[in-house]
């Protein structure tokens, strides 16, 4: 865990492992950062820094000792973890929590709570959790863990401090998607959606997704190639993919990244490109293409937001725009 953290997160493992050596915890800190950012092994590692028994000089933890291998587990009875049971954090929990503050460490005299997906608290868990927030009995040092700290009560969020979990690099992100078992042509594509790390994954795996990668490359390659059925694609090979709304503005995220691709071809910045299969064709495309209209491409897909949010049909939207980009891209 060490490493996979400490390479995730290098600037806040040296901070918090700064805090443990100089004794300046806090009592209560909010993780808040997409998933996959590492969140929950970060407070980890910080529970084993502070009960490891053989702590090196820069307050890292040794990772070996029986204290953190059982804080690793989760069998150590001084770091407790909560979790959602469902959808949401109970006030039995909280109860259970509360109950567990009030007591002395069993082998120490220090406590660690880690509260995972904190903003889905009820109501009353959050209101029974802010009360022993406000006064924190003893050595405790509270671990607040969330992927939408906007949906937390601001009293809360209040009385801790907001650690804000870097972003993962693309290069990272997609390597770990692979490791969750994503292929790397598909994961290339999903490092750039707007989504948390486990959505990516599930996306990874789903048919339906793979087909619309499919048929978004198959919907670009007939605009530029002025070929009259990238109008009929919109009804015959988009629609019946994009069902739902999230469905929809994911289609609208993979349009922009492909016509994105173009621009960055255009200026032969490979690396970054999202459709990896599909690098020679749009590159060949790209140079036949003024900068100044692949850009515009962009902006006309970015337009289709705004049309939705007035009510214009979705495939109205997409047919428009596919007229539109032929149109711009061949000079009509």
């Amino acid at each position: 865990m060490e490493q996979e953290i400490t390479a995730i997160q290098p600037q806040l493992t040296q901070h918090f492992a700064k805090l443990i050596n100089e004794n300046r915890l806090a009592h209560a800190y909010l993780l808040s950062g997409a998933s996959g950012t590492g969140k929950l092994s970060l407070a980890v590692w910080i529970a084993q820094g502070i009960f490891c028994n053989q702590r090196n000089a820069d307050g890292t933890p040794c990772l070996k000792c029986s204290e953190c291998r059982r804080i690793a587990a989760n069998e150590h009875p001084d770091v407790v973890r909560i979790i959602p049971e469902g959808r949401s954090i109970k006030v039995d929990q909280v109860r259970y929590l509360k109950s567990e503050f009030s007591k002395s460490g069993l082998e120490g005299n220090r406590k660690v709570f880690i509260i995972q997906d904190v903003e889905k608290m009820t109501t009353s868990a959050a209101n029974s959790l802010l009360k022993f927030i406000e006064e924190p009995n003893g050595s405790i040092t509270a671990f607040l863990l969330s992927s939408h700290a906007n949906q937390i009560l601001p009293t809360i969020v209040s009385r801790c401090q907001v650690v804000e979990m870097a972003s993962l690099n693309r290069e990272t992100q997609l390597k770990k998607l692979m490791d969750a078992g994503v292929d790397k042509v598909v994961g290339s594509v999903l490092v750039n959606l707007n989504a948390d790390f486990d959505e990516l994954v599930a996306l990874g795996t789903d048919e339906q997704f793979q087909k619309l990668l499919t048929e978004v490359v198959n919907w670009m390659k007939a605009i530029l190639a002025d070929d009259w059925r990238a109008f009929v694609y919109v009804q015959t090979r988009l629609m019946p993919l994009v069902d739902e709304r999230p469905a929809q503005e994911r289609l609208l995220e993979l349009m922009v990244m492909i016509c994105r691709d173009l621009i960055l071809l255009r200026y032969h910045q490979d690396d970054e490109v999202a459709f990896i299969t599909e690098k020679q064709m749009l590159a060949q495309a790209a140079e036949q293409i003024p900068a100044s209209q692949l850009t515009k491409g962009v902006e006309l897909v970015m337009n289709c937001w705004n049309q939705l949010a007035v009510n214009v049909s979705y495939q109205n939207v997409l047919e428009g725009l596919t007229l539109r980009l032929c149109r711009c891209y061949h000079k009509r």
